[in-house]
């Protein structure tokens, strides 16, 4: 019995890096829909909050009523939000408070999501982007999570950020442009 455990936890972390290689290796140009963050928040948060509640962490939404929608792959966006909520949860063994805020200006729609968490060091934070790169155990992740993420918000022709310093956590800032950025050799979503 403890065998048969064994192969199908294996069978179902290798599931989960498959999932995670095809999305890496489907980034290309999002699809045409027209997309509110705030909207897919609530429906992400509704996934999250019991997972929350079972790892001692607070869930707050900060969202601006009259953020626009913008253009864009909405299961991809809901992968990004899910990712960063993910990150943050992990970067919370011991509990704390999880805050996604969206806000919007000229020319973008903007999306933080702040963690007390354990934060990063500088080393860290230069490679967290980069494919496969993890500081969990083997079990835990694939460390595709943040480069799907961001492979998805440039794809969209946005920007992903993170502000973090060592034991006072982190912050993700995602900016979406509202109006998508075409080249003449694309063609309109």
């Amino acid at each position: 019995h403890v065998d048969l455990e064994k192969i199908a936890d294996a069978a179902l972390h290798a599931r989960s890096i498959i999932r995670e290689l095809l999305l890496f290796a489907r980034q290309g140009k999002p699809g045409s829909a027209r997309v509110n963050l705030n909207v897919m928040i609530m429906d992400e948060l509704h996934l999250f909050e019991s997972l929350c509640g079972k790892s001692d962490v607070e869930l707050k939404r900060i969202v601006d009523p009259d953020l626009p929608e913008i253009t864009g792959n909405k299961s991809q966006i809901r992968q990004v939000i899910s990712n960063l909520m993910v990150n943050a949860l992990q970067a919370m063994p011991e509990g704390g408070v999880l805050t996604l805020q969206t806000s919007f200006d000229d020319s973008c729609v903007h999306l933080r999501v702040d963690d007390t968490g354990t934060g990063m060091s500088e080393e860290v934070k230069e490679s967290i982007f980069l494919p496969f790169f993890t500081t969990k155990d083997v079990d835990q992740g694939t460390g595709l999570g943040l480069s799907v993420a961001h492979g998805i918000v440039s794809s969209h022709g946005g920007e992903i950020h993170v502000e973090s310093e060592k034991g006072k956590g982190s912050c993700f800032c995602v900016s979406l442009p509202l109006r998508p950025k075409q080249t003449s050799r694309e063609e309109p979503f």
